[in-house]
């Protein structure tokens, strides 16, 4: 009997020192998920707290959500004529020889110049139509009785012995005498012929010879004032004007040329040919290829700093600040010239754009703007 009391009280304190490791386990447990959903609480408050107190939200819980009152820097949308670039390729070329032929059937006059170098714009030869030498003196000596004749007339009026008839008729017969004496003069300078362009001469006739109208006179050697030849479809030469500027790029030479000539005729391959002037001070030489770029102005579409433009993969867009809220505007990049960007969306002149913390921003989200300060 004694015996089995002693197992029972020895079975019964078993059975209570389990009971309290259990409840002293169950505790523990507890007080852990307790801690674990405090946590919990306190990570998902964060970011609530963060905006009461108007602070940025930080931790794993602030990832990815937009910051409020983002400071950005604003430019201004302003509208701009659309610059669409021209580019063809072309050849250099040069008058490089040339052969100057008789205007008129006449005398070629010397003394001649000195075989050799010449510059642009001397005298090489003279043509001299036949009887022009008399012509002029027989002009001089009609301007000289003319004369005469006026100062006679003008003692005899005095006089009282011419009347003023007469008078009128001796000062015009004086008149249309210099006035032929001039005309045959010029006719004689217009027959003079100059050199185009530097270069060395070499005369094909001696002096006092008789040629007639087209026969070669003088040859010249060397280089003229270069030019480019580029060929464009019509419709592009259509809007390509004489005198514009235009740049041109080759491997020895950077610089600009303008516009000579724009043709009117496609034949034989359907391109228009345009001439580019070059500078005499080119380097460029016959038969070089060059790049010619012509810049041409399209319609008035918004323009924005490249800055404004934001890529989210294949799709270009702007944040325009509307309300103190950046929202999202989808473009198309129309043109990219001198740091600025022509598009085409729903903008319009004078909005404001985001141009600095564009990556912080998300459609709608709230800013605080300054303007970009001014390059001046």
């Amino acid at each position: 009997m004694a015996s089995r009391q002693s197992f029972l009280k020895r079975e019964t304190c078993l059975v209570t020192h389990s009971d309290r490791r259990y409840l002293t386990l169950n505790n523990v447990l507890r007080s852990r998920r307790r801690l674990v959903e405090a946590a919990v609480i306190i990570a998902l408050a964060a970011p609530l707290a963060s905006a009461v107190a108007g602070e940025p939200a930080t931790g794993t819980a602030a990832q990815g959500a937009p910051s409020l009152n983002v400071p950005v820097v604003t430019a201004r949308v302003r509208l701009s004529a659309v610059p669409t670039v021209l580019s063809a390729l072309g050849m250099v070329d040069s008058l490089g020889k040339t052969t100057l032929t008789a205007p008129v059937t006449g005398k070629i006059e010397g003394p001649f110049q000195t075989k050799g170098q010449v510059a642009a714009g001397t005298v090489v030869a003279r043509n001299v139509p036949p009887a022009l030498h008399g012509q002029i003196a027989e002009a001089r000596v009609q301007v000289q009785y003319a004369h005469t004749i006026l100062r006679r007339t003008e003692q005899l009026v005095r006089q009282n012995l011419r009347t003023a008839l007469d008078m009128a008729l001796a000062r015009r017969n004086f008149e249309q005498a210099k006035n032929q004496l001039a005309d045959l003069r010029q006719e004689a300078g217009q027959q003079v012929m100059r050199a185009p362009f530097a270069g060395t001469v070499h005369y094909l006739v001696a002096p006092g010879t008789v040629v007639y109208r087209g026969t070669p006179v003088v040859t010249i050697s060397g280089k003229a004032v270069p030019w480019i030849d580029v060929r464009v479809r019509p419709g592009v030469a259509g809007g390509v004007r004489v005198g514009e500027v235009a740049t041109v790029a080759a491997d020895s030479w950077h610089g600009n040329g303008r516009v000579v000539s724009v043709g009117q005729d496609a034949r034989p391959w359907g391109l228009v040919r345009i001439r580019i002037g070059l500078p005499r001070s080119s380097p460029l030489i016959p038969g070089e290829w060059t790049r010619v770029l012509l810049m041409r102005r399209g319609s008035l579409e918004p323009v924005v700093p490249n800055a404004a433009v934001v890529m989210r993969g294949a799709k270009a867009m702007v944040y325009v600040i509307r309300h103190q809220h950046a929202e999202m505007v989808p473009v198309h990049i129309l043109a990219d010239l001198h740091r600025e960007t022509w598009v085409a969306g729903s903008l319009r002149a004078g909005e404001k754009v985001a141009v600095g913390g564009v990556t912080r921003l998300v459609n709608r989200t709230p800013v605080i703007s300054r303007a970009l300060p001014s390059a001046g």
